[in-house]
């Protein structure tokens, strides 16, 4: 859309990306090209090659910014889906500007980015000190540890399943991303966890990909659907007791 200054010229769109910065009252307004195409996630066929979120220099009140409209976009990513979910819809949420939100993020996809970076970087920040330390304790003792916390972090952010649900029926490139920067990883600690366990005989033994899969889909299933196993069941599964019996029933299943 053009643009006109104070002499009444036009201002028209250029080829390449560009943003025009104002000023009003103080506050500085960033438009970014509406159609600007975003080309990360294409190359999701090599994870490494993905460009990250630009980080600008920011102050207190531009992290505070930045933590809302993550909040924002998980919940929004969450309930819609990446397809059902607009940069717009998420700054209404965050009660942010739209402006705000392209400043910092740039496009749905590098939100989308972004979004799975902080949640996923916390979790696995969460789970390091226990996967560090297991070398010198039980398999039994380092998969309790593994489960309750995975169990709690299910409770405390059940959008993450439901993200990676939705990507993972579709197989997106998206998934692909997360795949490779940090599922693949999860996976191989977990699954060596589950075998040292077997030759330790505290394990069930199986195949240790299926019980990886029955750990976390008994783990996080029941906060991903919680409004039907309410209806079903009466229960409501973010309260501690129902926590706390689903971990000791994720113990049967895995320990002999």
């Amino acid at each position: 859309m053009a643009q006109s200054n104070s002499s009444g010229a036009s201002v028209g769109k250029t080829r390449g990306a560009r943003s025009a910065v104002s000023g009003r009252r103080g506050r500085i307004a960033v438009r970014l090209p509406e159609g600007q195409v975003d080309r990360d996630i294409d190359s999701a066929e090599e994870p490494s090659k993905i460009k990250k979120p630009v980080k600008a220099k920011r102050g207190r009140r531009g992290d505070d910014v930045r933590e809302r409209v993550l909040g924002a976009a998980l919940e929004c990513f969450g309930a819609f889906g990446f397809e059902g979910t607009s940069t717009r819809a998420v700054a209404h949420r965050a009660k942010v500007t739209h402006t705000l939100v392209l400043y910092h993020f740039q496009s749905k996809d590098r939100l989308w980015i972004a979004t799975m970076e902080d949640i996923l970087n916390k979790y696995m920040a969460e789970m390091k000190e226990n996967f560090d330390t297991s070398p010198q304790r039980s398999a039994q003792a380092a998969l309790r540890v593994f489960i309750e916390q995975f169990v709690r972090m299910s409770a405390r952010q059940p959008q993450v399943h439901r993200i990676l649900t939705n990507e993972g029926n579709q197989g997106t490139p998206r998934l692909k991303w997360v795949i490779g920067h940090f599922l693949r990883g999860h996976y191989t600690l977990v699954r060596n966890l589950i075998l040292r366990g077997q030759a330790e005989g505290t394990v069930r033994q199986c195949d240790p990909a299926r019980l990886y899969y029955h750990i976390i889909g008994a783990g996080g299933t029941p906060f991903t659907i919680s409004t039907e196993y309410k209806a079903l069941t009466g229960r409501d599964v973010f309260s501690e007791p129902e926590i706390l019996r689903n971990i000791a029933f994720i113990y049967e299943i895995v320990f002999v």
